[in-house]
């Protein structure tokens, strides 16, 4: 009973980041990309600034220069990252964004062949290589009769395969930064420089002409902000950080990698988006590979804290 509510806790976080996606889908009609996005980790930055504040200073733990410099370059890539995820799913549906951004699980290990030398496994392989056939069908276009096969990989797909990429980055840096660094530094440094780059980058969008900054005051602009801020950003941040230490992480991993699944099924109940056999076929593939690289990958705690 105990496994089983540490495993729901994880469950719930998956669902939580899972309807992410839809909540900014549907808030990227009344405002910008970047201004959501700046907003939104505004607000988380403003819960983990009291929480820095009322905290003590654990030991062992570093804060020097240093260390707060590795920190924020952290929250580069978490800003590229969510940058791209939120300014693709303006050009794509929340479905596919949920299944491109899962992608980042078998990016990883071939980052890490690259930059430090550690050779993927054979599941790890398999699992890039499934992934990419999926992504192949995910990207279709159907003819009429729901046959012909018209592939079609747009530039909202493009970005958000990027975003995956800067995860990926920044899960490969957060793995050493998380053992020296303070918790509190991380979330407050990394939430922080995302917010302020956003600002900037709306600002700097619209004076380029390049995206219109923006902001209509609809009804589910504040409920998208406070789910997004709030309940995800932080709320998951807590149980996870409470739940994930008692729970193996084979099975962390492969409660995370239902994230997709979750976007998923959201996006149909509330955006009634809707997926081609084409496209289903590449779903199936792309979470197949996810857990093929899941079940031979590094263990979970390399993805302890990425918000979502």
């Amino acid at each position: 009973m105990y496994r089983f509510k540490n495993e729901a806790a994880l469950v719930l976080c998956t669902l939580v980041w899972g309807g992410t996606f839809t909540a900014t889908k549907m808030s990227l009609v009344s405002v910008s990309p970047s201004l959501f996005l700046g907003i939104r980790f505004a607000i988380a930055s403003l819960v983990f600034l009291a929480f820095a504040l009322l905290s003590e200073k654990g030991p062992g733990e570093k804060e020097d220069a240093p260390h707060i410099k590795a920190s924020f370059l952290l929250g580069l890539w978490m800003f590229l990252g969510f940058a791209c995820q939120t300014i693709g799913l303006k050009f794509t549906t929340a479905t596919k964004s949920g299944f491109l951004t899962g992608t980042l699980v078998v990016i990883t290990p071939i980052l890490q062949t690259i930059f430090f030398r550690r050779l993927p496994n054979t599941g790890n392989l398999l699992g890039v290589a499934v992934v990419m056939g999926g992504l192949v069908f995910l990207s279709a276009d159907t003819g009429p009769a729901d046959t012909q096969f018209l592939f079609r990989f747009d530039w909202g797909d493009l970005i958000t395969v990027a975003g995956a990429f800067f995860f990926s980055f920044y899960i490969l840096l957060m793995d050493k930064a998380s053992r020296e660094v303070s918790i509190r530094t991380l979330l407050l440094s990394q939430t922080l420089l995302t917010s302020l780059l956003s600002f900037l980058l709306a600002f700097l969008l619209d004076a380029l002409n390049w995206e219109t900054l923006m902001w209509h005051w609809e009804s589910g602009v504040l409920p998208a902000l406070i789910y997004n801020g709030l309940i995800s950003s932080v709320g998951t941040t807590f149980l996870q950080t409470k739940y994930q230490k008692t729970v193996t992480p084979t099975r962390a991993g492969l409660i995370f990698s239902l994230e997709p699944v979750f976007s998923a099924m959201i996006a149909f109940y509330v955006l009634d988006e809707r997926l081609g056999k084409f496209g289903l076929i590449g779903c199936g593939l792309v979470m197949t590979g996810v857990f093929l690289a899941e079940l031979a990958g590094k263990p979970k705690e390399m993805y302890a804290n990425l918000e979502k």
